[in-house]
């Protein structure tokens, strides 16, 4: 069995032996009124009363504690290790400094394996992602940093505590203080409390302390909330050092059925039909819509189908919006739709389809191959005896046109030219014209138009498969406005111009091949603009599956069942539109001629030849003028051709796939200064005042702290047992504890 002796120390400062304890007690006539109790075990009883003249708190040996030298003899103090750059600083923690350097090393793949999963995933799950890989990395980084930098906290503390401690007016520190530092160490909050106390105690001033210890502690605290701060900070700076890119796909693997406005009512065909008369007199050139809405009309797209140039007219906003209706309506405000409606408020108002979609549906489009009528001087009569001019087209300068459209020839230009049915009574041909070979005749009036057109039908639409026109170009200039052109044949009668000179008109001409047919194509209804159609699915009047081996297209909700919405493009019933929308186009190049003079040149005659300028006609272009034909139909005739008639369309709804990307730079730059913070923190963590062994805020220092009377109380506790933890703060919150050790 053990065996204790005790010691007491009176008045005079003197222990003494008593009992088979060693004990120490602190009356309230001592110099520091200090009263507690301190357990020595039997081995330290071989031991002289040598503890005698104990110092007080204000001797030069004041941190010599009365139990020192037992503890000394027993555990003999080992040499710490010394600091490999400077003797004033605690022995680095290399373990801790290892894991720096190994995150620091390891943060760019660590983050990289975050943004490369992140790569091509929807924008949400590339920000869970990315959000994830930077706040765990700055998590990491930052705990890292904070282990490290926790000696210094705890250096300021205890220093804090024994600069206290050589007061000798109220020495030491109160627990309040002491535990406040030591339940949330890595908050800035406590280094702002302990700058705080180091300003409120005046053993931490400098000018105290300066015979002893004259390190500048503020400097520390401030290096620790630096290190805070850069803690905090890392999660969202990392953050912004990944960019984040999105960029919109189409998909065409899911759909659903929508309508659209895509087809002509019931309505829309009888007023198509009531404008038939006003088409049919020749003497009007009656138009669908005046020269000041031409703006509002949808713009013309064009597309390549194998080896053709396919025409559309783009889609109206109108078209894709409940109440909506193209123009096909043929009212006397069919334009006012698209005049008078805004984007936002058409996006704002859709309900069967959604902005940010690919929507799928048939609409008209315009093919057309045109050829030069050859041998001017026998295949045009320039002026007869009735003042008619003729022009007559060889079925071998037809046959090609039809061949290059995929048609097999008609039956009807097989046929032997009927002169009765082409020619006025009194006319006749000249002899160099060989009829049997003649496809077609056209007759024009003298009546000074630059260029004029005749349209033989060839299909109007009966078979439902569209519409097929064979079409004559005639161009009747005075050469005097074309000084540089060049014409199959020249007339014979002079023209007199505006002086009464004598002037003649070179003639020219050409025949195309028109056909209108039904197209599947795409446009993209965008959420922040008008529709734009981005290309040719099939040639195809209805929607059918485009699967591949890679794809399979599949339905998504339910199907459109209503009777009333078409599926499937008809011409059947669209012969008077056809007519009404085809002499729109045809009267709208027609009005713009010349006037007061015979056979003068116009920017649409020009437009034929590539040429610029008033006098800058050149020649006659087969291929220029198919061009302007086939614009100038999809601009006035096509958009006639959806009107207040519903179609079913197949929406793909956009992807948003999202990429990122790190910013390398300052990722590099970031990581460095981590790097060099954290080994600040490791290697330089700064000695308590007078050698003394370095403590914390771990359980190990707390432990020596008060079990070897480091820290001596003022008083005693008064601590009961089975007290509540909040009155036990509420007891000794204020008690003072100074060091000794």
């Amino acid at each position: 069995m053990t065996r204790y002796a005790s010691y007491e120390w009176g008045a005079s400062g003197k222990y003494s032996r008593s009992g088979s304890s060693y004990s120490t007690t602190y009356d309230d006539t001592s110099p520091t009124g200090y009263d507690h109790l301190i357990r020595f075990p039997q081995p330290f009883s071989s031991r002289s009363n040598s503890l005698q003249n104990s110092p007080s708190a204000g001797s030069s040996s004041f941190l010599k504690s009365p139990r020192s030298d037992f503890a000394d003899a027993v555990y003999p103090r080992k040499k710490p290790k010394e600091h490999p750059f400077a003797a004033g600083f605690e022995r680095p923690q290399w373990r801790l400094f290892a894991i720096h350097v190994a995150l620091c090393a390891l943060s760019y793949p660590f983050l990289l394996i975050f943004v490369i999963v992140a790569k091509g995933k929807s924008l949400f799950w590339t920000r869970l992602f990315v959000g994830a890989g930077c706040g765990l990395l700055g998590v990491m980084l930052g705990l890292s940093l904070l282990r490290l930098a926790r000696g210094m906290i705890e250096a300021a503390t205890w220093a804090t505590v024994i600069h206290q401690s050589r007061v000798e007016e109220g020495p030491g520190v109160r627990m309040r203080d002491l535990a406040a530092q030591s339940d949330d160490h890595s908050s800035a909050t406590t280094a702002l409390r302990l700058l705080w106390d180091r300003q409120t105690y005046p053993g931490a001033d400098r000018q105290f302390r300066k015979s002893y210890d004259s390190r500048p502690w503020a400097l520390y605290i401030f290096f620790f909330l630096a290190n805070v701060a850069l803690a905090g900070l890392m999660p969202f700076m990392f953050g912004r050092f990944v960019d984040i890119t999105v960029t919109v796909m189409h998909q065409h693997k899911n759909y659903h059925e929508v309508v659209v406005m895509g087809d002509l009512s019931e309505s829309d065909l009888k007023r198509a039909d009531d404008l038939q008369s006003a088409f049919d007199n020749y003497i009007l050139t009656w138009t669908l819509a005046p020269f000041s809405s031409h703006g509002s009309l949808p713009a013309v797209r064009s597309f390549q189908w194998n080896d053709d140039q396919v025409f559309f007219s783009e889609v109206a906003l109108s078209q894709l919006v409940p109440g909506g209706s193209g123009f096909g309506t043929f009212k006397t405000d069919t334009i006012e739709p698209t005049l008078d409606l805004n984007a936002s408020q058409a996006i704002k108002a859709s309900v069967g389809v959604e902005p940010g979609s690919v929507l799928r549906f048939p609409r008209w489009g315009i093919r057309i191959k045109c050829a030069k009528i050859p041998d001017g001087p026998t295949n045009i009569i320039t002026v007869s005896e009735n003042d008619l001019t003729y022009l007559f087209t060889p079925r071998d300068t037809v046959r090609p046109l039809f061949q290059g459209v995929g048609l097999p020839f008609p039956a009807r230009l097989e046929q032997p030219l009927n002169l009765t049915k082409t020619m006025h009574p009194n006319d006749t041909v000249p002899a160099t014209l060989d009829i049997s070979k003649i496809a077609m005749g056209a007759m024009f009036s003298h009546n000074g138009v630059a260029h004029s057109m005749k349209s033989t039908p060839m299909s109007m639409g009966a078979d439902g498969n569209g519409f097929v026109t064979m079409e004559n170009i005639l161009v009747r200039l005075n050469t005097t406005y074309a000084p540089n052109g060049k014409f199959s044949t020249r007339g014979n009668v002079s023209v007199p111009d505006k002086d009464g000179f004598a002037t003649f008109v070179g003639y020219d001409a050409a025949v195309c091949l028109q056909l209108y047919e039904p197209w599947v194509l795409e446009v993209y209804n965008s959420s922040v603009g008008f529709p734009s159609t981005m290309r040719i699915v099939d040639k195809a009047a209805e929607i059918k599956d485009m699967n591949t081996e890679e794809l399979t297209e599949r339905l998504k909700g339910k199907r459109v069942d209503d009777p009333n919405v078409a599926r499937k493009l008809n011409s059947t019933r669209l012969r008077s539109v056809y007519i009404a929308g085809h002499q729109n186009s045809v009267n709208q190049i027609l009005k713009d001629n010349g006037r007061d003079a015979f056979y003068v040149p116009s920017p649409t005659l020009i437009s034929f030849t590539g040429g610029e300028g008033p006098f800058g006609y050149t020649e006659l272009s087969e291929v220029l003028y198919a061009k302007s034909r086939a614009l100038a139909d999809a601009s006035n005739v096509l958009p006639y051709f959806a009107g207040s008639g519903s179609s079913v369309a197949r929406r793909y709804n956009d992807q948003v796939v999202a990429s990122a990307l790190i910013d390398n730079a300052s990722m590099a730059v970031t990581i460095v200064i981590v790097f060099l913070m954290g080994l600040i923190s490791a290697l330089f963590v700064p000695k308590l005042p007078m050698d003394i062994p370095r403590r914390g805020f771990d359980l190990y220092s707390w432990m020596t702290a008060f079990d070897a009377h480091e820290l001596v109380a003022e008083r005693r506790s008064g601590i009961n047992k089975n007290m509540e933890l909040r009155d036990i703060m509420d007891h000794v919150g204020d008690l003072k504890f100074r060091y000794v050790g």
